[in-house]
């Protein structure tokens, strides 16, 4: 593999860790006197004690000098007893083994795409991802590049052949290879679809050939729609290095929290703390200990139980919006049936224009869905739609279908 440093953009390259925030690690040997950092002093500070109660009536409370900790300046990588957690976490999850030096705790996922794409592409550098894409990793991407290597999805995630023969060609044609490989593996948003094991596996192949990286970007791993258990990482198959993984809380503990983290290895780890270090400092220690404390106060079989309560009620609305979109669709417009996530990504017939629908019918109909265009690297997907059926009970669900049922029937009308 080639070393770090050729694969950072130019902005990264020679970044010198913070002088004071390389000091944090001696703060807590016993009988140290710091009079290096500015810390703010506990005497100073506002709470005395903070009490959180979870559903179920299970209460924890910060105080003392868990609070003081929860209150200040903390590490970079992540507060320590929550990392702790974590790294048993992702262990259970995922059956791979981090230390601290492989983990670095973020606000949410979506700070982890803009990291990535902070650390690795030049405005003249590219990223290869599916066609559709997260809106908010193409958000995260075009802070820094424009150039896109844009694949198709199907049923079965990331189309890797396609993939596989595009870097080909672009290799064999002299043309500078994109600088790592995104993907969402499990409840694609928008597609609503998992990567296939052995797309798994033939992803891990075709970056091993082009010396790529990949990005795993996967907040919907646990919010499964069917018994199964969540099936192997990319991660966890990975054995020469090439995987940064991005895992949140937002989709199974609270969103507004913005809590994830990035795993990988310690040198590209290392740039994350980087990163850190100059733009943030740290994941809010507060928001950190909260989520330690849950972990710690519930156990991890009983967050997996809850999550999985929550899955059966995704599970319904899922069921429900199927069901009415077999009821009031055409049969002309296609879907698939996911087993993750919160999405359903219909493809309309080609002839409809789905922003002008919403544009001029949203309104009057009163029912919303995003746009395909939305998710398109090239201004593509002009007759697709997402619908989420996340935040709406099975009778909204029914007439929310029903409506957008109308809206293509007028839509077809109107376009013969």
């Amino acid at each position: 593999m080639r070393d770090l440093e050729s694969r950072l953009a130019a902005r990264a390259r020679g970044k010198e860790p913070s002088p004071i925030r390389e000091l944090v690690r001696y703060m807590g040997i016993d009988g140290m006197i710091s009079l290096g950092g500015g810390y703010p002093n506990p005497d100073t500070f506002v709470f005395d004690r903070i009490d959180v109660r979870f559903k179920g009536g299970e209460s924890v409370a910060l105080q003392g000098s868990e609070l003081i900790t929860a209150s200040q300046y903390g590490p970079s990588n992540a507060h320590a007893a929550l990392g702790r957690e974590l790294i048993q976490w992702h262990q259970e999850k995922d059956g791979v083994e981090l230390d601290p030096s492989r983990l670095v705790v973020l606000n949410g996922c979506q700070e982890g795409l803009y990291i990535a794409a902070y650390l690795f592409t030049d405005e003249d550098d590219s990223i290869a991802l599916s066609e559709p894409a997260y809106p908010g990793a193409l958000s995260a991407f075009k802070s820094f590049t424009r150039n896109f290597v844009s694949v198709p999805l199907d049923e079965r995630g990331m189309v890797t052949v396609a993939l596989e023969g595009e870097l080909d060609r672009m290799a064999a044609e002299g043309e500078k290879l994109p600088k790592f490989i995104y993907t969402v593996p499990n409840g694609h948003n928008p597609g609503g679809v998992a990567l296939a094991t052995e797309r798994k596996e033939h992803l891990l192949r075709i970056a091993a050939e082009h010396d790529l990286l990949i990005l795993e970007d996967d907040p919907y791993q646990l919010v499964r729609l069917d018994d199964s258990d969540p099936p192997p990482t990319i991660q966890s198959m990975d054995s020469e290095g090439r995987v940064i993984r991005l895992d949140s809380f937002s989709k199974v503990f609270a969103p507004g929290l913005r809590i994830g983290y990035a795993s990988g290895p310690e040198e590209l780890m290392r740039q994350f703390v980087l990163f850190k270090q100059s733009s943030n400092l740290h994941t809010s220690m507060f928001i950190q200990a909260v989520l330690q404390k849950y972990m710690t106060k519930m156990g991890h079989d009983a967050f997996h139980a809850h999550i999985k309560d929550n899955c059966a009620f995704y599970r319904r609305n899922r069921d429900a919006m199927v069901d009415a979109a077999h009821e009031f669709l055409p049969h002309d417009v296609t879907y698939n049936v996911p087993n993750e996530g919160m999405f359903i990504w219909f493809v309309l017939p080609k002839s409809c224009d789905a922003k002008r629908m919403i544009d001029e019918q949203c309104e009057d109909l009163k029912v919303l869905l995003v746009p395909g265009s939305a998710f398109s690297t090239k201004g593509a997907l002009k007759h697709c739609m997402r619908a989420s059926f996340s935040m709406v009970t099975p009778q909204e669900i029914r007439e929310g279908m029903k409506r957008f049922g109308e809206m293509v029937a007028n839509e077809m009308a109107r376009v013969g």
